[in-house]
Formats: structure tokens, sequence, C-alpha cells
């Protein structure tokens, strides 16, 4: 299970994203289980060396309620629960 903070990415598209609430579905990218980035190691390295903003692309799987936040947006599909997470309205100030 992801825990909220953690970041996770796919060795296919490279897409990256950081949960930002909890739930108990798998994450996956083009039909395969998404990577944890951990604090140490090459993989770290290599996925923090591009960001873009925090306030990024948001998705949330309407199974488990998982959300994550998308800091490398690619072509990937994103998917929880055995089905496509859902892109939830940006907040408008």
């Amino acid at each position: 299970m992801a825990k909220k903070g953690q970041t996770y990415f796919c060795e296919i598209c490279r897409q990256k994203v950081v949960v930002t609430k909890e739930g108990f579905g798998v994450l996956v990218c083009c039909g395969q289980e998404m990577r944890f980035v951990g604090a140490r190691g090459m993989m770290a390295t290599w996925t923090t060396a591009h960001h873009k903003p925090e306030d990024g692309v948001k998705f949330r799987c309407n199974v488990c309620g998982q959300e994550i936040d998308v800091i490398v947006e690619t072509t990937g599909i994103l998917e929880c629960c055995g089905q496509r997470m859902q892109q939830k309205e940006a907040n408008v100030h």
C-alpha cells in the first residue's frame, strides 16, 4: 500500500506521481505496477532531475479513494484497483 508523500514512477513512460491521500489500491501505469522511488540510489537521483509545479494534474481512485499528484506527466494511463483513475478538477481561486 502506498503511503502519503511517497513517489512512484513508471519504468515504461517515465510518468512520476506523488501520493497525496492513501488508499489500498496498487498504482499502475502502462499496464504494469509503478515503481516506488526510495530515498537513495540512482533511480531517486534520476527521477528528481525534472520537477513540474506541485499544483500539477491530480487523479483519484473511485474504488479506494487514493489520490495522487502527477509531477512528470506523460501519455501513460494511470490505474488503481483495476480501473482508470479519474482526473480531479483543479482548484480555482
